[in-house]
């Protein structure tokens, strides 16, 4: 029932609650209303049987619309109930390929952590057997990522394998001699590139050429290494690159004396590197040089230059043992 009709049912009812008040003060204080002609009452009645009808139709009209409000809200509300409905099954739809689609990530996440395990254990196998090249080689130096040197490195490791077969030190040689031929490009490529970097194969080399005896190509190779001041030794030797070079030529020079050859031009040409590079010697070790290179200018006759040489052996070690013959040219040079 809407406001309108509300007021039309109250200003009604307020008529007939008036018109009922007036009837029962005229009855209390016994006043007579006027005579009404029959024709008037009959049109009262009828009125007030109209104003009956009136009321009622109203009341139904306001009852039937309150009616269709409500069935058109309860409508609405199932409408909504219905729409509500269809948005939670789509929601499960979407709940349910939200479930497919994590399980589906699940199971290409469990292959990536497969990938990544399997990964892993490739890269400690690698890491592995680098471990053990490095080992064989006797290498302290890290790994730069020089795919060329790491190749190398791996030659190098097969022919250190095979000599470590071969018990006599000299029955060695011909294996050094092959794993010179096999790595020397390498080498000689390294120098002549003026590259810079820690390089065990050239190392190795070096000592090999050394151990064959091959001063020709052992020196330049030595010295270049030597004047880059990075190479390390490998670590089953207790020197350094400096000082094993002079031990090696110091043992090929004594053999040269000893067959009355020329230690020439090496000898003299490492006594002016140590100088004028200032190499950091043992005193043993440097002092034993100047008397090596003394006792060749000695056997050649340079009485002043050998004597020069012993006496700088002798300030530097003066266990250098070369005290008699310093004794023997100064007598000879009276000085």
């Amino acid at each position: 029932m809407n406001l309108i009709q509300k007021r039309r049912l109250q200003k009604l009812a307020k008529l007939n609650a008036q018109n009922t008040a007036s009837k029962s003060t005229k009855k209390d204080g016994k006043a007579k209303a006027p005579a009404l002609s029959k024709m008037r009452q009959k049109l009262q009645e009828k009125k007030a049987a109209a104003e009956k009808l009136a009321v009622k139709d109203v009341a139904g009209k306001a009852e039937g619309d309150n009616v269709d409000d409500l069935e058109s809200q309860v409508d609405g509300v199932e409408g909504s109930v219905d729409e509500l409905k269809i948005d939670v099954e789509s929601q499960s739809e979407r709940t349910d390929e939200l479930a497919g689609t994590v399980d589906d990530l699940s199971s290409e996440l469990g292959g990536v952590k497969d990938d990544v395990s399997d990964l892993d254990s490739r890269v400690d196998s690698v890491e592995g057997d680098v471990q053990k090249i490095k080992e064989k080689l006797g290498d302290e130096n890290e790994y730069i990522g020089n795919p060329e040197l790491e190749t190398h490195k791996v030659i190098l490791a097969g022919s250190i394998d095979e000599m470590l077969n071969v018990e006599d030190i000299e029955d060695r040689k011909p294996y050094k001699a092959e794993a010179v031929v096999k790595l020397e490009a390498f080498v000689t490529g390294y120098v002549q590139s003026a590259a810079k970097y820690p390089n065990i194969v050239a190392v190795w080399i070096m000592i090999w050429l050394f151990d064959l005896g091959d001063i020709a190509r052992a020196m330049p190779l030595a010295l270049h290494l030597a004047a880059q001041k990075i190479q390390k030794m490998p670590t089953r030797f207790n020197s350094n690159i400096e000082a094993f070079i002079c031990d090696q030529l110091y043992d090929w020079a004594a053999v040269q004396l000893k067959a009355n050859k020329s230690a020439g031009p090496y000898l003299e040409q490492l006594i002016n590197i140590i100088e004028s590079e200032k190499w950091q010697l043992p005193d043993v070790v440097h002092g034993k040089m100047y008397a090596m290179y003394g006792k060749h200018l000695d056997a050649i006759a340079e009485d002043e230059a050998a004597l020069k040489a012993y006496e700088t052996a002798m300030d530097i070690n003066s266990r250098a043992g070369v005290k008699k013959r310093i004794e023997q040219l100064r007598a000879k040079l009276k000085v």
